[in-house]
């Protein structure tokens, strides 16, 4: 589905990742952890092809690839409908109200981003993403600066989705709870040079979303093994 031979990325001369190799079937879902200004960012930036400038090789079936930020990066002038339809490509009628409605969110059709609440942008972000049915979805912190609550919710609905639709799932965050919880791997980065610091593979059965007291559970035994792991050290 997805394979990342990265061999070197730089950016204004300095090196900022090396030796970045992985592969990612469909229906898995990889959470990336790292240090602030790592490269978790840029890393989703060129398996998007937003940016090519590098030295490896980053090969994917999927013909469409889906994305949702940390901002939902919503046209203000236009209504969430049209928001939706500027990236629609395929053009199955009612399938824009069908994705809303999974949300909850099919009577705000005509509404403009303005008048929607944080988390209802993120939704209407959410359905953007999926819009295309794409085989591969990359997500940015889309969960980050939600209250707990609308998070949970939120991450509730990319599950929904995951579970119709199969996609491979790439979800960069800072959060080790939200990463056990949703993901079936996660990579850490870290070094001097980002590259991989260690893999850890999580006992999830398809798009599961983990009882926090298991997620409790693993995130111990994971800082237990690797006390810095969350600073890019092994």
């Amino acid at each position: 589905m997805l394979s990342i031979d990265i061999q070197s990325k730089e950016y204004s001369g300095k090196k900022i990742l090396q030796n970045l190799r992985f592969r990612l079937e469909e229906g898995t879902f990889l959470s990336i952890i790292g240090p602030s200004g790592c490269g978790k960012t840029t890393l989703l930036k060129l398996i998007s092809s937003l940016d090519s400038d590098f030295e490896g090789s980053i090969e994917t079936g999927a013909d469409s690839i889906g994305m949702m930020f940390q901002e939902p990066r919503l046209l203000p002038w236009l209504t969430v409908r049209e928001n939706i339809a500027v990236v629609d490509k395929i053009g199955v009628p009612d399938e824009i109200q069908k994705l809303l409605t999974m949300v909850g969110l099919e009577y705000t059709m005509d509404m403009y981003p303005k008048n929607l609440s944080g988390g209802m942008a993120r939704r209407v972000s959410l359905v953007r993403a999926f819009i295309n049915r794409p085989k591969l979805i990359l997500l940015d912190e889309p969960f980050v600066s939600l209250d707990k609550p609308t998070s949970l919710a939120l991450q509730n609905d990319l599950m929904l989705f995951c579970k119709s639709f199969n996609p491979a799932v790439i979800l960069v965050t800072h959060d080790l709870d939200e990463a056990i919880s949703l993901s079936q791997k996660i990579l850490f980065l870290g070094g001097e040079v980002t590259e991989e610091v260690m893999t850890h593979v999580n006992d999830h059965y398809g798009f599961e979303i983990l009882d926090p007291s298991q997620v409790q559970m693993i995130k111990e035994n994971i800082l237990s093994m690797y006390p810095t792991i969350l600073e890019g050290k092994s």
